[in-house]
């Protein structure tokens, strides 16, 4: 069993190995007619050399495809272009882009731009409904930049000369710094409001609270054209960026509050709610100014005020008690009920925190060692280190799943965790039964050093894979029961997704 598996291996080393290989028999022929043999071989092995070796893998990152192929050093990667594509024998084909400019700029602006898996992640009205907002937007920027214009020039800025052109463009570019700052934000961290998403709502009070005191800080300074682009841009970068974190975590919250699908409901009510809030605010804060206007008057209020407001976030997020199946939970209810074969049945959001196992707000884990899975890593993240081994357990783990919309691969020791690499075409079953196969499969596996032994890898994926066809459904259904959400999975989701096993047997 071991030699079949290992067999495609065979046919994937790289024509490099097979040519030195040959150069160190060479060294044993003493014939002219073993050397004369020699030669033509060594004439067809040059040949193959220009061959490309065939993908085992291809991972699709940001709209385009990387292919992933073994070679003597490890794996080999080629991008290749998604939006271009060619048909070769009947086969949709990518587009090559080796060293494309143009790709990478591609996949950077989806990335920063588009929402993960575009345009399978998202409703077909998505891009003309947002095509139409981006105008809708522009349109209302440029008003606001005239009510800008009437606002100080009704303060006594005149309207004609430098001076009102040097104030409004301060105060355009106050603006704009924090949208720039805001975009490279969303794009590195976008994929964590999902995850962490009771975090970043902290964080981001945490940020306009810091950029709220540091516009304060501009009756400090000189009053120069620096330094009050230094203290109210700055400031506005942190605020910016912490009002865009709640808008997107806020979100969240109104689908959770909506229990009978009433979204647009309580959407509304919260704006009302916001907005007395706000008139109550207002009103505190011009009593306040009547007293005085002095910078230590002010920095005292703020160092009061601050402490409570990020004090009521906290509290905000602490009873806001949502079923959420973020991946410290999914990982112990998982791993409870593969250890009892489902006879232990599944615990409530209340059991689970009144046991303490998971972190600050169950969006941690308690302990490095109960990090069970790696969902939807980078191939080249886990595989490749040991192309011997890695390139036979690749092979049987893609055979075993073949007909699943996931792959397990059980990452060597000392790290002992299942990485799970999902198809395109996963849903949230998928993700849900993933994690569930893995914490059998781990359990099966023991202290992991059956790992690195294929035949006795192969019965711990099958038997596995056996027993979640058997119990899947059930453990949903105990999930729901207990008032879990299965309809998301909450984990930072970066649209890695890889085809394997025939999909990928491509033409380089």
């Amino acid at each position: 069993m071991y030699g079949h598996i290992l067999r495609p291996y065979r046919r994937l080393v790289s024509p490099a190995f097979t040519l030195r290989t040959a150069s160190l028999r060479s060294r044993s022929y003493q014939t002219s007619q073993s050397k004369k043999q020699f030669a033509a071989d060594s004439t067809h092995i040059d040949t193959s050399l220009n061959a490309k070796p065939r993908p085992f893998a291809i991972e699709r990152v940001g709209g385009r495809e990387c292919h992933v192929s073994w070679s003597e050093e490890g794996i080999t990667k080629e991008w290749r272009e998604l939006a271009a594509p060619t048909i070769r024998d009947g086969q949709t084909q990518a587009a090559s882009t080796i060293g494309s400019v143009t790709g990478r700029l591609t996949s950077w602006l989806r990335q920063m731009f588009l929402p993960t898996n575009y345009p399978q992640s998202v409703h077909r009205s998505y891009a003309p409904f947002h095509i139409l907002q981006f105008f809708e937007t522009t349109f209302g920027t440029v008003v606001s930049v005239l009510c800008n214009q009437a606002l100080l020039t009704s303060v006594g800025v005149s309207a004609e000369g430098s001076v009102f052109g040097a104030v409004a463009v301060q105060w355009i570019i106050k603006d704009g710094a924090g949208e720039i700052a805001k975009l490279f934000f969303i794009r590195h961290c976008a994929a964590f409001f999902d995850s962490h998403p009771k975090s970043f709502t902290l964080a981001g009070e945490s940020l306009v609270a810091l950029g709220s005191g540091l516009q304060i800080a501009t009756l400090l300074v000189p009053p120069t054209p620096g330094y009050f682009l230094l203290c109210a841009a700055g400031g506005n970068v942190f605020k910016l960026v912490g009002y865009a974190i709640w808008f997107t975590t806020h979100i969240k919250w109104v689908r959770y509050f909506a229990a009978q699908g009433n979204m647009g409901d309580v959407a509304a009510k919260d704006e009302s709610q916001t907005s007395i809030a706000q008139l109550v605010g207002y009103a505190a804060g011009i009593g306040l100014l009547s007293v005085s206007h002095a910078p230590a008057y002010l920095y005292a209020l703020y160092t009061l005020l601050t402490p409570a407001h990020l004090m009521m976030t906290a509290l905000m997020m602490r009873v806001a008690t949502f079923e959420v199946l973020t991946m410290p939970r999914l990982g112990l209810l998982a791993r409870a009920y593969a250890g009892e074969d489902g006879a232990v049945g599944v615990r409530s959001l209340r059991e689970v925190e009144r046991a303490d196992e998971t972190g600050v707000f169950g969006e941690y884990y308690k302990r490095k060692e109960d990090r069970l899975v790696e969902l939807a890593p980078r191939v080249s993240e886990v595989v490749g280190r040991d192309v011997g081994a890695d390139s036979a357990r690749w092979e049987l783990c893609t055979r075993v799943f073949q007909d699943e919309k996931y792959v397990l691969y059980p990452v060597a020791p000392p790290t002992q965790r299942i990485a799970v690499f999902f198809h395109p075409d996963a849903a949230s079953d998928d993700m849900l039964r993933a994690v569930m196969h893995a914490a059998r499969l781990r359990m099966l596996l023991g202290d992991g050093s059956s790992v690195e032994d294929t035949p006795a890898l192969r019965p711990a994926l099958a038997d596995s894979l056996s027993w979640t066809r058997a119990h899947f459904d059930a453990f949903k259904h105990e999930l729901e029961d207990k008032g879990w959400r299965t309809d998301e999975i909450a984990f930072a989701d970066r649209g890695h997704r890889l085809l394997w096993g025939k999909e990928a047997d491509r033409d380089p």
